[in-house]
């Protein structure tokens, strides 16, 4: 018999997207949103994401289950 298991995971990832560039005050809005939907998570240095692309900023955290 197999001493290996197997196992399937699904992640679902909350995004919030800004044109890029964009401006200052429409960031602090996204972080304001963002630190409100977290709660206490907002204090973790690895609670969210800012990913850059070629035409959008993503702001993205990892929903907890």
């Amino acid at each position: 018999m197999a001493d290996y298991s197997r196992r399937e995971r699904t992640q679902t990832w909350v995004e919030y997207t800004l044109p890029n560039p964009t401006n200052w005050g429409q960031i602090q809005g996204v972080i304001a949103v963002i630190q409100q939907e977290l709660g206490d998570r907002a204090q973790w240095d690895d609670a969210a994401e800012v990913v850059g692309h070629d035409e959008e900023i993503v702001f993205r955290w990892l929903k907890e289950d």
